[in-house]
């Protein structure tokens, strides 16, 4: 048949070194992404160049401890396992506090916002740990983001039967989707313990935690979980759909103050689920809304500006001396 004319002696000799390259030049492509990164040479973990390298590759650990070895910090985890994290000491005398910063999904602890976030706090006295989150894989994020609606029961049992087919395919087999779930959570929680512990180990008591886009709902349980902390702080919160229900029925209790900072664009957007206003109808006390610009995805330009804002409301929660 004519379809099968590649397998021609010259041509197949083509086809075999074509595949002979592209895989040197896959790891020459990642071989020269760390050579550029070691040659920077900064040992302030905060470039905007660092920001555009490591959107897209997971949590970036290995490059990060190459990149910036005076501020990577491993974290322990259960079970062996281990995270890393990036440490920004105050820049000024005397210290004000220190912030655990959690990135937005799929940036690293240098990525996005993140690191110029964390130079500016540092700048204005403020130590900072800064943590990456990992993108859920495709099956587990269908999970998170499955909608809660409440349907009559043949149409729920209907659509449960649907999506179990379609959506838990090539997980029944092994796990559950609750598991996979819990596991991401879990692994997400540890990692915020782990650098808590941490920083009260070098002396800062209390820490603010801040979240990034969807890591909004992981600082949160970890906070209404026990964790001390002096504030919580979202940034351009995202949260998933299971988690938006009984969130400001579960945010009443908290004694910890909350600082919301929302993107400005989206004041007036009465078609999205609106948290704040959630928050202020269920009568909760010290929570606060500010807007601020953002573009999504945002970039580290963005930072010292939400970094002076940042700081300012934290030092107004301060007691004086």
């Amino acid at each position: 048949m004519q379809r099968f004319e590649i397998y021609r002696p010259g041509v197949f000799r083509f086809v075999i070194l074509a595949l002979m390259f592209a895989v040197p030049s896959i790891t020459l492509g990642q071989e020269q992404g760390e050579q550029a990164g070691e040659a920077a040479g900064s040992p302030t973990p905060a470039t905007e160049s660092a920001s555009r390298a490591l959107v897209w590759t997971g949590t970036g650990e290995r490059w990060l401890n190459q990149t910036f070895p005076e501020a990577a910090v491993w974290l322990e985890l259960e079970e062996g396992d281990r995270a890393l994290g990036l440490f920004y000491p105050e820049a000024r005398l005397p210290a004000r506090g220190a912030v655990l910063v959690l990135s937005d999904e799929g940036e690293t602890a240098a990525s996005g916002v993140t690191g110029a976030l964390a130079a500016g706090l540092a700048s204005r006295g403020w130590a900072v740990l800064t943590l990456g989150l990992e993108s859920p894989s495709p099956v587990l994020s269908e999970i998170l983001m499955r909608p809660v609606v409440e349907k009559p029961a043949a149409e729920a049992d209907a659509e449960e039967q649907q999506t179990s087919e379609s959506v838990m395919i090539d997980v029944m087999a092994s796990e559950s989707a609750d598991d996979l779930e819990a596991r991401y959570r879990s692994r997400i929680n540890q990692m915020l313990e782990a650098a808590l512990a941490l920083l009260v180990e070098r002396g800062y008591e209390t820490p603010a935690v801040l979240g990034v886009g969807r890591a909004s709902i992981h600082v949160t349980n970890q906070v209404l979980g026990g964790a001390g902390a002096a504030a919580l702080i979202w940034l351009a919160p995202q949260f998933y759909p299971v988690d938006r229900p009984d969130l400001p029925e579960r945010l009443e209790s908290l004694s910890t103050e909350l600082l919301e900072l929302y993107p400005s664009g989206a004041v007036d957007d009465q078609t999205k689920w609106d948290m704040g206003m959630r928050l202020r109808r269920a009568g909760m006390a010290g929570f606060e809304r500010q807007p601020i610009p953002w573009l999504t995805p945002a970039p580290g330009a963005l930072g010292d500006a939400v970094a002076s804002r940042v700081a300012a409301w934290l030092e107004t929660r301060q007691p004086q001396n």
